[in-house]
């Protein structure tokens, strides 16, 4: 005869739903956690801003408070291993209160938001907003995350803290979001952490990401700039710097595709036109010849980079190519564009 194989009852069809069989069908919606099976994101669900932080379960200090803290309503995802996630809420904004701090020594506690199951042997059954006070020492470490806990933020102590201030915090706050919806960025997560699936997009203010299975890519709308310049350069030798371009980093892998053009008045010798990359003796992707023993506009070539990541500069230069002449002392008026284009999927 077939095996069968059993799942988890679904609602639709069971006359009575299990705690863990309910968690399992809400995380059906839930975003899952990257390179787990049957794993989900445990983090804050966002919902709304103060201003422009995300004010859900932030940890808040109100003043003269002394060593108390106020947290704001939200609702979070915890999960438990083997038991699916818990959707948790702080339906009202409340307060916890740190322990007295050292007389001598720094102190770092943690507050977390945490899912207590008597089922699971724990000593009751209940969602909490918890300080978790650490060991004071000269050079103090924050306590271990305790299980069926997110963290929120920890507060570095002075020796005779009496009043929290805002300098002693630390955001730890991760995001957990729905799963096929657009996740955000909250001060405890990483631009490294890695997406779920391909496909799953997040948030930054920068625009949307995607991620392709390997990495995030960019949907950000192109970016230019310009420079211009006009001097006369004495002492050159033969390779002159005369334009440069910054361009900043999005976060994503992308190319550069430059032009540069120069007016050069040259005597008794020729110089010919360059893009480099990232130093003025840097590699070269594009050129333009330029006149003898004459004046004239000469431009380059309109050139992209390969696929670069991070912070790069453009520079363009006068490289002498032959003849001394009136090299040394020549008056230039130069123009460089360079634009930085998000790279596609391969």
């Amino acid at each position: 005869m077939p095996v069968t194989l059993d799942g988890l009852d679904p609602w639709a069809v069971n006359l009575r739903v299990s705690e863990r069989e309910a968690r399992y069908a809400l995380g059906a919606i839930l975003g899952p956690a990257p390179g787990r099976l049957m794993g989900w994101s445990s983090g804050v669900l966002p919902t709304r801003t103060d201003g422009t932080v995300i004010a859900d379960l932030r940890p808040v200090l109100r003043t003269a408070d002394g060593l108390g803290v106020t947290i704001s309503v939200g609702q979070c995802v915890i999960e438990r291993p083997g038991q699916g996630p818990y959707i948790c809420t702080l339906d009202e904004t409340g307060r916890v209160e740190l322990d007295t701090a050292d007389p001598s020594n720094p102190r770092i506690d943690l507050i977390v938001a945490r899912v207590y199951d008597s089922r699971l042997g724990d000593p009751r059954t209940g969602f909490v907003i918890e300080p978790i006070t650490g060991k004071a020492a000269p050079e103090p470490a924050a306590p271990a995350l305790p299980p069926g806990a997110i963290p929120l933020a920890t507060f570095a102590l002075p020796p005779a803290t009496r009043q929290l201030s805002t300098a002693m915090r630390t955001d730890l706050r991760r995001a957990a979001g729905t799963r096929g919806g657009v996740g955000v960025l909250l001060p405890g997560d990483a631009l490294t952490d890695p997406g779920a699936y391909p496909g799953h997009t997040r948030y930054r203010p920068t625009g949307l990401e995607t991620w392709d299975g390997e990495r995030w890519r960019g949907a950000q709308p192109q970016w230019a700039g310009e420079g211009t310049n006009w001097v006369t350069r004495t002492g050159i030798r033969d390779n002159a710097d005369i334009n440069s371009l910054v361009v900043p980093d999005p976060g994503w892998p992308y190319r550069i595709t430059g032009q540069g053009s120069a007016e050069l008045a040259t005597v008794g010798c020729r110089a010919d036109l360059f893009l480099r990359l990232d130093a003025a003796d840097g590699p070269i992707f594009a050129v333009g010849v330029g006149p003898f023993n004459q004046g004239g506009w000469t431009q380059t070539q309109m050139r992209s980079t390969g696929i670069l990541t991070g912070t790069h500069a453009i520079y363009l230069t006068a490289t002498r190519i032959f003849g001394d002449g009136t090299w040394s002392n020549t008056p230039y008026n130069t123009h460089l564009r360079v634009t930085r284009d998000p790279v596609g999927a391969v």
